[in-house]
């Protein structure tokens, strides 16, 4: 369980509702929904969003470094 927590302490992105934050800025849309996922093996979220022109897109977000990427 303490590995666990280390390496929760060591991701920057640490919840949904972070990555949400972090892709409705990013991206100016709608979030419709955020779920785990793995992104290039490390644990991460992926979200669907809807864009001002009503086109819906998916974004990948990985929790350990970071970075976001448009699919």
């Amino acid at each position: 369980m303490a590995a666990q927590k280390n390496t929760h302490q060591n991701l920057r992105v640490k919840n949904r509702q972070q990555a949400a934050q972090m892709v409705k800025g990013r991206f100016n849309a709608k979030v419709l929904s955020v779920q785990a996922a793995r992104v290039n093996g490390n644990p991460g979220y992926r979200a669907k969003l809807l864009s001002k022109d009503g086109v819906v897109f998916y974004v990948a977000i990985d929790a350990v470094t970071g970075q976001m990427s448009k699919r």
